[in-house]
């Protein structure tokens, strides 16, 4: 899972599901709160039904900045924005689920595939945000990547829950959309739950998974850093501290 010990963005077991920790994880008790939607009747794309209301309000100020545009019309982060449009256009099912648990094992972000109602053609992902341990997380060059990127730094609280979704929305539509990348998926879930002695192989399917999730990341970082870096127009939604 990803570990904001080691570092705060998926990595080894990022969609997965193999860790004793995050398989015992349970969405938040709801407390007597009916759950809502932003789109009642809607059966497609991004769903929120398993959010409850508290939740929904902040699922909705991390949506203000996936959606935010300019003046113009533009998209502010475009390759965030592509990517949620891209899974509302998808015709196949993204349900949202969040919590706040603190558990210094649990993980910042997951995406993982829940089979399909009986009847159903629709492909279904869950895609997970753990807001307090994506706040908290350190920023740190001990959590550098190879390429030099360092997860979160320069970026506020509510910009941190967008890079994490824009790397848990990678992995979701490239599940739902894409036969090769769910065949790769499938291929190191069938080893890592066989107790398979590979190793080497199970770190490279772990690359193929999270390379593309990465990068898009770490685009979507640069988008949401520059334009706290360089916007003075504070009526756009630049800055989400």
């Amino acid at each position: 899972m990803i570990r904001p010990n080691l570092r705060p963005a998926a990595m080894v077991l990022a969609i997965l599901m193999i860790s004793s920790n995050a398989g015992a994880q349970q969405p938040e008790k709801r407390d007597g709160t009916e759950p809502t939607t932003l789109n009642p009747g809607k059966s497609s794309g991004i769903l929120t039904d398993r959010l409850t209301k508290s939740q929904l309000k902040a699922w909705r100020s991390i949506i203000e900045i996936v959606l935010a545009k300019d003046g113009e019309g533009r998209p502010i982060h475009p390759k965030l924005h592509a990517l949620y449009q891209q899974a509302e256009a998808s015709g196949q099912v993204i349900f949202v689920e969040l919590t706040t648990q603190s558990s210094s094992y649990g993980s910042l972000g997951w995406s993982k595939v829940e089979p399909r109602a009986e009847g159903s053609s629709k492909g279904i992902v869950v895609l997970r945000l753990n807001l307090g341990l994506i706040g908290q997380a350190r920023v740190s060059e001990r959590n550098q990547r190879a390429d030099g990127f360092i997860p979160f730094k320069g970026l506020g609280t509510k910009e941190r829950y967008a890079e994490v979704l824009g790397h848990e929305l990678t992995h979701a539509v490239l599940l739902l959309l894409d036969a090769h990348y769910l065949g790769l998926y499938r291929e190191r879930k069938a080893k890592v739950y066989s107790s398979s002695p590979d190793s080497q192989s199970i770190d490279s399917l772990t690359s193929l998974i999270e390379g593309p999730a990465e990068g898009a990341e770490q685009e979507i970082w640069r988008e949401l850093r520059k334009c706290r870096g360089t916007k003075s127009d504070q009526s756009l939604p630049c800055r989400n501290d």
